[in-house]
Formats: structure tokens, C-alpha cells, sequence
């Protein structure tokens, strides 16, 4: 794909394919300061992999940085990224609100080479965030909001130059997992409706009882939802099992769409959240197919914003 290429902050170019920071100093509020640049591009990210080749042409201070710009959104600037430099060697953070918040550190600054090409790869599945770099997992964590899809782009800060070489970007399908009674009729539901429903929108899903291999299943429960774009729960039968995954879903503020049959009587905590209801019958799964479409491409259709 061609990726086109807009500054909207700082001095950037494109030469032989590659994308040059121009570093520099500038005076703000009568202090010498290292020039900011972020440069967007026009892929659209949903999660995957980011990787680029990144080189600092000289080391000039402990705010030097480079990061990948996995999110961006221009309504207010917030950005989320994933980068080298800045006080520490591998950093994850945000920006929202007019502040940065730091969200995974590891490493010294001072370990930052110049000269020395950095491969960084950057992994987003749901709310996971995976930081590699020359082929060793530097950090890893769990973002506390959502994140939709978005621009991405590349931001900088030093006193010299800085070259990112091919910067590439590999969108993953967005992925529901579902929570729900493993018997009938939720079976039915789950197979006749909410797969349906997904495959169309082209969105993969899963439920816990499809896994295979082994491992703790509460780990994988947990694995599923973070790494998740959205929830779909049905809380028809008062199952401990799936409210536990409702509150861990909500509790990382994970898009969540519940459903449950006609005439359930919902526990005071979920009860004031928007629910699907649905009458268990042919025209009743027509009816939940309706709404259940219309709930997630809603979903989808809006921007995550970090704060």
C-alpha cells in the first residue's frame, strides 16, 4: 500500500521512501527547547502490527524520543504511543487532556545509541499492547480505555535528525468474544445469530468453550477479553461465571453489548445498562439480528479517544 504521508507538527520529510525528522531548537516561554514533530499518516488502523526501522543521527538529551503513533485522534490531539527516548530507553503512553501519562516504562535513556538502527514492532490486539524491539519483547501492557480505529503516524522530539525507514502497517480483523451459558437454547443464539451476525460484518468471534490447548482457563477468559475490540454477553440465566466477565469487560471500559431473553428479571448492576432483549423464536431471532447489527456497527463507527 502507499502510504501518504501529512506534518502537523515540526519540521518532516519523505526522501527515497524513508520519512527524515528535521531536529531543531526552539525558544518557548524564553527556554531553548527540542523541536516536536508529528507526522500522520493516511492508514487506517483497527490493530495488528506497526513496524518501522528507527535511527537517532545523534543523542542529544534525555527527551530525545521516536515513537509509533498507534492512535490519533485530530478532533482533540489525543494520541496514543509506543516508542524509544523520553527519560527511558522503551516507553507505551498517552496523551489526553493536555497531559502525558505514562503508561509502561523499561530501560535507562542513557542505554539510547546513536548511529544504531532500532527495529520496533508494535503489537495491538483490543486493549493489549505489545512492544518488541530488534526482535526482544520490551513491554507489554493492558490500555484502562478502549482504543477505535484511527490514523497512525510517527512523532519525534530532539535536537537532531531522526530517520524512520519501512514504516508498515498490518491490520488484524476486529474480534467480538462472547460471553454466555454453554447450553440451550443460548447455544442457538450464539450459532444462529450473534456468528451470523459478525461474519457478516466481517469481525471475528469466539466464545471460551472453542478454545483448545492448554492452559488456566480464567487466564484465556481474561486473555480473550483484553485483547478483544468488543463484548457480546447474554445475561438471560443469573450464570456467576458470565456477570465476573461482564464486570472485568466493564472495568476495562471494553464496548459491551448485552442481551438477554424477554421477561429476565436483570440484578440491580447491570440493570441500568442498555440491554437487547429478544424472544427466543424464529421472528425473535430476526428481530436480535436487527439490533445486535445495528449495536455493533455503532460500535465500530466511533473513535476511541484516550482519556
Amino acid at each position: 500500500m502507499e502510504y501518504k504521508w501529512m506534518p502537523i507538527i515540526g519540521g518532516f520529510e519523505e526522501e527515497n521512501g524513508n520519512l527524515i525528522f528535521r531536529g531543531a531548537t526552539t525558544v518557548l516561554q524564553n527556554q531553548e527547547v527540542d523541536r516536536l514533530g508529528l507526522f500522520v499518516c493516511n492508514q487506517i488502523f483497527n490493530g495488528g502490527t506497526i513496524t518501522a526501522e528507527i535511527e537517532f543521527k545523534e543523542r542529544t538529551s534525555n527527551r530525545s524520543s521516536c515513537d509509533i503513533v498507534i492512535f490519533y485522534d485530530p478532533q482533540n490531539q489525543s494520541t496514543v504511543n509506543v516508542g524509544l527516548g523520553d527519560e527511558s530507553l522503551f516507553t507505551i503512553r498517552y496523551f489526553a487532556d493536555s497531559k502525558w501519562t505514562l503508561q509502561a516504562i523499561a530501560g535507562g535513556q542513557g542505554n539510547l545509541r546513536a548511529n544504531r538502527p532500532y527495529a520496533l514492532r508494535v503489537e495491538r490486539y483490543g486493549s493489549m499492547i505489545r512492544q518488541s524491539v530488534d526482535g526482544v519483547e520490551v513491554l507489554r501492557t493492558i490500555l484502562p480505555f478502549p482504543l477505535g480505529q484511527s490514523q497512525v503516524g510517527v512523532q519525534c522530539l530532539d535536537k537532531s535528525d531522526i530517520i524512520v525507514r519501512n514504516f508498515n502497517v498490518e491490520n488484524i480483523r476486529p474480534k467480538a468474544f462472547v460471553v454466555m451459558q454453554f447450553s440451550e437454547p443460548y447455544n442457538d443464539v450464539y450459532y444462529d445469530v450473534i456468528k451470523k451476525v459478525c461474519h457478516e460484518l466481517e469481525i471475528e468471534v469466539a466464545r471460551i468453550d472453542e478454545a483448545s490447548g492448554p492452559g488456566i482457563i480464567i487466564s484465556d477468559i481474561t486473555r480473550e477479553i483484553n485483547e478483544s475490540h468488543l463484548i457480546i454477553a447474554d445475561i438471560t440465566p443469573r450464570n456467576p461465571n458470565v456477570f465476573y466477565e461482564v464486570g472485568y469487560a466493564h472495568a476495562l471500559s471494553k464496548p459491551t453489548i448485552l442481551i438477554a431473553e424477554k421477561g429476565t428479571d436483570l440484578p440491580f448492576d447491570v440493570s441500568p445498562f442498555r440491554t437487547l432483549f429478544y424472544e427466543n423464536s424464529i421472528g425473535g431471532k430476526g428481530r436480535l439480528e436487527e439490533g445486535l447489527r445495528k449495536h455493533v456497527q455503532a460500535i465500530f463507527s466511533e473513535r476511541g479517544v484516550a482519556s
